[in-house]
């Protein structure tokens, strides 16, 4: 079975040094000392970031071009370690979070494990967790996890040419990345394990139009992927986009009367609507999307000094 020194954490982050800090502190307090930790920074305008990582024990590595995607290709390529887990900042590792993940590799057939992200508002309420699952066809890749607690065969990942760079927060498409790497994984014939027994708090509970706003960009890049794999897998991107619709739409009549999650839910069905149109004008390499207009770089704030971070 892989051990811990098998095993790297990835924390991509952007402007959030205060929740990085408390995500860093649960992650060192919760995993041996011989796991690696990456911080990977996403084009933040000041050296904040850098100097919480360098306050815990985790190599700093930074992107000066912003993108969720891009950060993650950045955390592949920053450790040599073969099994690579991602987490998000804002979320809190708990104790024996990573053992469930190296049971699960010990099988050569498995190219991907997730686990369960749990709101911090239901810690203490959650029922116990529910046995794992082993997802094998690539249609499967829309439930099989969530990019907040996600692990893969480094080598297997960089095979598949890393994670899609036009899809992610960042981008304009700004979701469904993790599950475009699900389905590739999925589609090379490996299986993916989802263990709820590997838990993540999560802390950041959006509200009002940012919250909107986070599930349209979710449906923009769901549109995109389904786009992509009916081009490049026409019965799967079908049915994919026909999942997709009946579940957002049910959704929405469900809880129309609610105003957070009704507007959210009607957000995303526009989402998706736009992100299928908009795959549909990007070109294609092998099965990621063609990033023909990345972002411009993000400069370190002028006004911010270099070795502080502080504010001049």
């Amino acid at each position: 079975m892989p051990t811990p020194r098998d095993l790297a954490v990835v924390v991509c982050t952007r402007n959030r040094a205060a929740m990085l800090a408390d995500a860093l502190a649960s992650i060192t307090s919760a995993v041996p000392d011989d796991v690696e930790i990456v911080v990977v920074d996403s084009a933040s305008d000041t050296w904040e970031t850098r100097d919480v990582a360098a306050a815990s024990r985790a190599t700093y590595v930074r992107s000066d071009i912003r993108g969720l995607s891009i950060a993650r290709d950045l955390g592949l390529q920053a450790t040599d370690r073969p099994l690579v887990l991602f987490t998000d900042d804002d979320c809190v590792a708990i104790d024996g979070w990573i053992d469930p993940v190296l049971a699960r590799f010990a099988d050569p057939t498995v190219g991907a494990v997730t686990g369960r992200m749990l709101d911090h508002t239901l810690v203490g309420g959650d029922e116990p967790p529910a046995p794992p699952r082993r997802y094998t066809r690539t249609i499967e890749g829309l439930d099989a996890g969530h990019g907040a607690v996600m692990a893969f065969r480094r080598e297997l990942a960089l095979e598949l040419g890393g994670f899609d760079h036009v899809l992610g927060a960042g981008r304009r498409l700004a979701g469904a990345e993790d599950l475009d790497m699900f389905w590739r994984v999925l589609d090379a014939g490996y299986a993916i394990v989802h263990d709820p027994a590997c838990v993540i708090h999560h802390m950041n509970t959006r509200q009002g139009d940012s919250y909107t706003e986070l599930h349209l960009g979710y449906g923009l890049g769901l549109g995109a992927l389904a786009n992509k794999l009916v081009r490049l897998r026409f019965r799967v991107g079908v049915a994919t986009l026909a999942i997709l619709l009946k579940r957002t739409v049910g959704r929405a009549v469900r809880r129309g009367r609610d105003p957070r999650r009704g507007s959210a839910d009607r957000a995303m069905l526009r989402g998706i609507r736009q992100g299928f149109f908009a795959g549909a004008r990007l070109r294609i390499t092998g099965t990621t999307f063609i990033d023909e207009h990345p972002p411009a770089p993000t400069p370190i704030d002028e006004h911010v000094d270099r070795d502080t971070g502080r504010t001049r």
